[in-house]
């Protein structure tokens, strides 16, 4: 008997922040099964997922009992993942060093399938082959990541959220800076962007770093986790586009007073340039660790929605970059402290 070419993806533990994942899947023929061991959490889920993606159906169980091919998990859990499925861990490289079964382990950036970066660590060479094959058949970007502590992307991402948490800080509103990136050439504001991965991905990430940013940790502890929710950076209504929320402006405010943090007066296209800045001088590390022009390009067109980074670098030039950086220090002294590697863009 012939076995079937559909792959039985099981989710586990992921919440509300893998219906992008959960599209990808099912448009690439995949059968989806979401595991969340919490019986409410699957209640939550079940009807978040039924909101959102109306058209597929996709079941939320507290426990599994069938095999599946593929088991997507963070760290925590892949203990219960089935004999014999490719496990997928979504924390990044450095987790396949504390995993417990390494030969049948990978690492891959999923939640945010717009461009997908995989790490082998110790995987088997006949289970590489099963990752590439299973990447391959999502129909998305990809590349294999040589770092074993993050991904690329990843990077880049937690770096802007980063920036843009301190330029809200210092007076700009979410939307504002969001309208002064799509003028800058973004083709996506990153706060919107952000709302539709959901904000409690990068969350967890700076929870296992050890570091935090006041505005959007706040937003997730208080339930703001972006548009699977109905309500992040902004508001979806009825489920629909996003809306300006004033509530957001109250609490920007709200967290610069509690850190004693002084408003800067900046236009919106000096925001929006000080954040490109902050992401180039970010890149020029990633450079240093061997990553090539091509392939941060793309990284920071699919990841950020950020187009030409390489080209935007080499049109200021290395000495007025360099100075730039240092005058935007008045706004976060290691933010926008100048790399070493700058003068790899050149």
């Amino acid at each position: 008997m012939t076995r079937s070419l559909t792959s039985h993806v099981v989710l586990c533990d992921l919440g509300s922040a893998s219906l992008d994942l959960i599209v990808v899947l099912c448009a690439a023929g995949c059968k989806v099964t979401l595991m969340e061991p919490d019986p409410n959490d699957a209640e939550r889920v079940g009807q978040i997922v039924g909101r959102r993606l109306p058209d597929l159906d996709i079941p939320v169980l507290a426990k599994i009992d069938d095999s599946c091919d593929i088991f997507l998990c963070r760290s925590e859990v892949p203990g219960a993942a089935s004999d014999g499925a490719l496990i997928v861990l979504l924390d990044g490289p450095n987790a396949l060093i504390r995993v417990a079964d390494p030969g049948r382990s990978v690492a891959m950036d999923l939640l945010d399938p717009r461009f997908v970066e995989i790490a082998f660590g110790s995987a088997s060479d006949q289970v590489q082959a099963r990752a590439l094959r299973f990447v391959t058949s999502l129909n998305v970007p990809f590349s294999v990541s040589a770092r074993g502590d993050v991904f690329a992307g990843t990077v880049l991402q937690d770096t802007a959220f980063a920036l843009v948490d301190r330029l809200l800080l210092v007076g700009v509103t979410p939307w504002e800076l969001d309208e002064a990136l799509v003028d800058a050439g973004f083709t996506l504001g990153l706060l919107k962007a952000q709302d539709a991965i959901g904000l409690e991905v990068a969350f967890a990430r700076r929870r296992a770093a050890g570091t935090d940013l006041l505005v959007a940790d706040r937003m997730v502890r208080e339930g703001r986790l972006g548009r699977s929710v109905g309500v992040g950076w902004y508001r979806y209504p009825g489920g629909g586009g996003a809306v300006i929320d004033p509530l957001m402006e109250d609490m920007v405010v709200e967290e610069a007073r509690f850190a004693r943090i002084d408003p800067i007066r900046l236009t919106l296209a000096e925001a929006a340039d000080a954040l490109i800045l902050g992401v180039v001088n970010a890149a020029a590390e990633l450079l240093s660790d061997g990553l090539t022009l091509e392939a941060l390009d793309q990284l920071a067109l699919h990841k950020l929605g950020l187009p030409d980074l390489t080209q935007r670098a080499q049109a200021i030039g290395l000495d007025k970059m360099t100075q730039r950086l240092h005058s935007l220090q008045t706004i976060h002294s290691a933010l926008w402290a100048p790399s070493p590697a700058l003068h790899r863009f050149f």
